[in-house]
């Protein structure tokens, strides 16, 4: 004859003598049942976080197709053009591929760049609602120099805040 512990709804526990009885031998079931639960946890918090991934990815798009509409609809359609025919980095995957897309600029633009990824910077800030160690009225050239901050650190820490949300 073996005992086992029962925990009761109510959180006492009793000991049960089990007789053997088969209804007992289902403990093992759930501990197995649990781990599958938790794996299941897992997999959606995964699931959630890749939907969240691109939430941002098409913000991120967004925010840049936006800024770069001011220098006009023809150059904005060249631009990504030339982005993908010197980068092989399509408007789509700028965001997986953001130091090619920051070098493209410079080599474009020159030091002009600053002002486009600053511009990118404010229309993603405006579009995601999480808290950036930037504020909003840091985000100018003189700021950014002097704290170190680039595109692409801004761009991987709102991406992290925002997935972590």
């Amino acid at each position: 004859m073996s005992k086992i512990t029962n925990f009761k709804k109510n959180g006492l526990a009793d000991e049960i003598e089990t007789n053997n009885n088969p209804e007992f031998l289902d403990i093992d079931l759930f501990e197995s049942e649990k781990a599958e639960i938790d794996e299941c946890k897992l997999i959606y918090l995964q699931q959630e976080k890749m939907l969240k991934q691109r939430k941002f990815d098409g913000l991120l798009v967004e925010a840049i197709d936006e800024a770069l509409t001011s220098l006009g609809i023809p150059v904005k359609n060249e631009l990504f053009v030339q982005l993908e025919n010197r980068f092989n980095v399509s408007k789509d995957e700028i965001p997986k591929h953001i130091d090619e897309f920051s070098d493209f600029l410079y080599k474009t633009f020159g030091m002009g760049a600053a002002h486009l990824e600053i511009k990118f910077m404010q229309n993603l800030h405006s579009k995601i609602n999480v808290n950036i160690q930037v504020r909003e009225n840091e985000l100018s050239e003189s700021k950014l120099s002097t704290e170190n901050m680039t595109f692409e650190n801004y761009v991987y820490n709102a991406s992290k805040n925002y997935c972590n949300s």
